[in-house]
């Protein structure tokens, strides 16, 4: 017995696929979603939200902001969205050390970006989509997009994570891929887009732009991908765990066939 083809494809769907097919399955198959999320997560999207803030219309006309009032809306945005299935993996750490993980995270951004904020934002946390050839249907949600000037787009993405990627690894990166085709897919009068991640953690951004050619190769690359889950999807028994340390990130511990027992990490407190 097999299951119903998704009918559209993200790069969250097809990281999961690849990192552990029971995790996709119970995801996306079996709709089966939990308020559990670790600090990590948590803590990104508070900084996110934050971020999200700060290129709202009402700040971006101020002459400068504070990085109090940063830190203000990020104390609120913390505090309001504390909930009690958030779970630490590493035991060495606790809640205020993520705290202050994300306070340095914006600290970084202010200082490098600040105190004003006035670039051409066509959006925050921008839904888009496109369609290739008929068959595939991408989303993605961009953390910023600007438009410095007409037919010029940049696409910002905002990272917490440890590890920031290299130049070479951003080239091979298929999530701002997606966004890239989504913009051109939106916007009619696009002569350039530029792909920005922004590893806040470590005050470091990393700029590429992808040639005619290389787009051509990523869209092949994407089809394969999307191909293969869709072959799997008629039988059930392909979609198996993958045990790895990142078991101890995962929010199906307790579906997971693999598991017999409850995840051990500890809860946030």
């Amino acid at each position: 017995m097999g299951f119903k083809p998704k009918n559209h494809y993200s790069f969250s769907q097809i990281s999961t696929f690849k990192s552990c097919r029971e995790q996709y399955k119970l995801v996306y198959f079996e709709g089966i979603r939990k308020k559990s999320e670790s600090i990590e997560a948590f803590m990104g999207k508070c900084v996110h939200a934050t971020l999200e803030w700060l290129y709202q219309k009402e700040n971006i006309a101020k002459p400068y902001l504070t990085f109090d009032s940063i830190c203000t809306k990020y104390d609120d945005i913390w505090v309001g969205s504390w909930h009690k299935d958030i779970f630490i993996a590493d035991v060495r750490m606790g809640s205020d050390n993520y705290y202050s993980i994300g306070k340095r995270c914006l600290s970084n951004y202010y200082h490098k970006y600040g105190p004003t904020f006035d670039e051409y934002v066509v959006g925050t946390e921008l839904a888009l989509d496109f369609r290739m050839d008929g068959k595939y249907h991408f989303r993605g949600v961009i953390d910023r997009l600007d438009r410095p000037k007409p037919g010029r787009y940049v696409i910002h993405d905002y990272k917490t994570g440890k590890h920031p990627l290299t130049v070479n690894s951003a080239k091979n990166n298929l999530q701002l891929v997606i966004y890239h085709l989504c913009v051109q897919e939106k916007f009619d009068d696009v002569k350039d887009i530029t792909l920005t991640w922004h590893f806040l953690r470590q005050g470091v951004e990393v700029s590429i732009h992808h040639s005619a050619d290389e787009m051509i190769k990523f869209k092949k690359k994407l089809k394969k991908q999307v191909d293969q889950i869709v072959d799997l999807t008629s039988d059930s028994g392909n979609f198996y765990p993958k045990e790895s340390i990142l078991c101890n990130w995962c929010y199906y511990w307790q579906e997971c066939s693999a598991k017999t027992t409850g995840n051990p990490v500890r809860r946030a407190e």
